[in-house]
């Protein structure tokens, strides 16, 4: 897989496809590795996500920095964001 035109194919099909629907992912290239950034709604929808992108990009190693949004709400608040 090679440009960034493919890497767009394969977002739109992220956000498109009914296993993972996340419009919030976004891919990069960097020599064979694809990283796969942005948020996700569950541990689920992010492990569909990786599952689909090595699917679509065969022979390349894909690199998870998602964010889950189930988990950062689950989370109580940092000291800093304690409301007053």
């Amino acid at each position: 897989m090679t440009g960034t035109y493919r890497l767009k194919d394969v977002e739109r099909r992220l956000a498109e496809e009914a296993g993972t629907a996340e419009l919030g992912v976004h891919l990069t290239q960097h020599g064979g590795t694809v990283v796969v950034h942005g948020a996700v709604s569950s541990e689920g929808s992010r492990r569909a996500v990786l599952d689909r992108v090595a699917d679509l990009c065969p022979g390349q190693e894909v690199v998870d920095e998602l964010t889950c949004a189930e988990r950062t709400l689950s989370s109580p608040p940092h000291p800093a964001e304690d409301l007053r």
